[in-house]
């Protein structure tokens, strides 16, 4: 087995190649993510208790908003757990096909696409300074795509997060077997 990075393993199989994007190798981080989930999903059981003690029909009015945002972002971080927890991106080229795959724990959707119609596999360019590019980048969120080709009209992204040069160099290897 090879290796690109820190994250990145390949494999060659019968008739073509297989990479492994792992979502993440900082143990700290992984803690910090959990502890931070944990803490808010504690918060949001504290606010939905005080909607019962509450008599003002106001105030009751602005939890229940409150709650409205507390599980949006509830619901967000539990995806980021579990991505960093349990999340590989599986990438196989094989018949002249490439699958596409975000795997949790065994689970996921396998897209398929067919070699002919891939066209301008690039590495996404970074925008410098720009606010939703850090946020893209951030560990708590699950994008931040730096693979991207053209598929009958549609933009399709891969490699989340990954560094420039691990890009780079996975790119280099994709195209090779295109």
């Amino acid at each position: 087995m090879e290796y690109i990075g820190k994250r990145i393993s390949i494999k060659r199989i019968e008739n073509g190649t297989s990479f492994v994007i792992l979502s993440s190798i900082e143990k700290i981080k992984k803690i910090i993510l959990f502890v931070w989930f944990t803490l808010w999903t504690i918060s949001g059981v504290v606010v939905f208790a005080q909607y019962f003690l509450m008599k003002d029909e106001q105030t009751r009015i602005a939890i229940i908003v409150w709650m409205g945002f507390w599980a949006y972002f509830e619901y967000k971080i539990f995806k980021a757990v579990i991505w960093r927890n349990y999340g590989v991106e599986k990438i196989k080229l094989k018949d002249r096909k490439l699958f596409y795959k975000r795997d949790i724990a065994g689970k996921g959707k396998i897209k398929v696409f067919d070699f002919d119609f891939i066209k301008d596999i690039r590495v996404v360019e970074a925008q410098e300074n720009s606010f939703f590019e850090n946020l893209n980048n951030s560990y708590w969120v699950i994008a931040g795509e730096k693979l991207a080709f053209d598929y009958m009209g549609k933009e399709i992204k891969m490699g989340i997060q990954l560094d420039n040069a691990d890009a780079t160099d996975l790119l280099k290897l994709i195209k090779n077997k295109l």
